[in-house]
């Protein structure tokens, strides 16, 4: 049976926690006053459940995961013959009529669309592996391959945080922009509270996701 609400609150303090968190991970200035800003930020969030999300993802990045490089990404440059295929897929994928992709929080109508390809997400996961394991450090468990998503004109990719369940390592391969597109800027935060902008032109919006 679920505990009550006071009965969490007699446990957390049986238990001597404390709040808001004494210590981050990593423990340095900018990543403690990132997250401190976005605790403050959660709490103001006024539906109950969306700020308890608010809450466990915020406390999973910033308390309890664990980290694996000094700044947390990197960039790296895909085998030119790989992107030529997946250029030449996405575009047939676009002239054919692709899906609209499901419904997702952190992605702002209008929904994008999506291409199936399960045997060239296959081939990503399988002639990238090296690129995650090389940035990690160690031999890695491919998991999945997300893709194709097609972002729209106005379509917009909340700042967000991936869930530690299936995310743990991952990365988005850039594959192409439509001829008309505008750059589109990627913000990227690092472990030291320091945001990263990145806007992308010729490896714009089509994109695929790889977690491990």
């Amino acid at each position: 049976m679920a505990r009550t609400e006071e009965e969490r609150v007699r446990a957390y303090h049986q238990m001597n926690y404390t709040w808001p968190p004494q210590s981050y991970i990593p423990d340095n200035p900018g990543w403690r006053k990132l997250f401190e800003h976005r605790l403050r930020q959660v709490s103001e969030i006024e539906d109950r459940s969306d700020r308890f999300e608010g809450y466990a993802q915020t406390l999973m990045a910033g308390v309890l995961q664990q980290n694996f490089t000094e700044h947390g990404f990197g960039l790296a440059r895909a085998p030119e013959p790989l992107m030529e295929d997946l250029r030449r897929a996405i575009r047939e994928g676009v002239a054919k009529g692709p899906r609209l992709e499901t419904q997702i929080n952190a992605i702002t109508e209008p929904r994008p669309w999506f291409i199936d390809r399960p045997d060239l997400t296959r081939r990503v996961l399988d002639e990238l592996q090296e690129y995650p394991e090389q940035w990690a450090g160690f031999e890695l468990t491919p998991v999945t391959a997300y893709g194709f998503r097609l972002y729209r004109n106005t379509s917009r990719l909340h700042v967000h945080v991936d869930k530690a369940e299936t995310h743990v390592i991952s990365f988005i391969l850039h594959i192409d922009s439509s001829d008309d597109a505008d750059p589109w800027p990627i913000l990227i935060e690092d472990l030291h509270g320091s945001t990263y902008d990145y806007t992308l032109s010729r490896f714009g919006n089509f994109s695929t996701t790889m977690p491990y």
